[in-house]
């Protein structure tokens, strides 16, 4: 068995490449939206999303306390990340990709019905189309968050 080696922070010889980066962001999982509350607390909570052109795209329910958020404050943070070392071992390594960003709200229906879809498409299958309309009825918004800065990791790189 391979010793494993502590590898416990991202560093410039561990950090993906956009191709890496690109990768890890194609895998159905959740990420974790982080948004200023502006009290001094994060509001962190897990999110699906879409990765595509260099942005992320998220559909928000009106009530969420994110759109609240960053209708003050448009930095807003983002992490997706594998972890597989708790079932395989440390040898498994972890890969993490950390945006940091400004987002653009849209209230524009017909990107809200199609960013809706394919999120929902892309999480729960073809069939889920069959509850886009219950969803639209919530009353949505695009958060749309473009990269500034990146922080990223594959603790399996030499």
């Amino acid at each position: 068995m391979p010793n494993p080696r502590s590898k416990s922070t991202a560093t410039k010889e561990n950090a993906l490449d956009d191709a890496e980066r690109d990768a890890l962001l194609a895998v159905r999982q959740d990420a974790r939206l982080g948004t200023n509350r502006g009290d001094g607390w994060w509001h962190i909570t897990p999110i699906w999303y879409l990765w595509e052109g260099g942005r992320f795209y998220h559909t928000l329910g009106a009530g969420r306390r994110h759109l609240r958020n960053l209708r003050v404050d448009h930095r807003a943070t983002l992490c997706v990340d594998l972890d597989p070392r708790l079932d395989e071992g440390l040898q498994a390594g972890a890969r993490a990709a950390v945006c940091f960003g400004t987002a653009d709200l849209s209230t524009d229906e017909s990107l809200i019905r199609d960013v809706t879809e394919r999120i929902l498409v892309r999480y729960l299958g073809p069939d889920a189309t069959e509850y886009l309309e219950p969803i639209m009825a919530e009353g949505r918004t695009i958060v749309t968050i473009t990269p500034q800065e990146w922080l990223t990791w594959d603790y399996n790189k030499d």
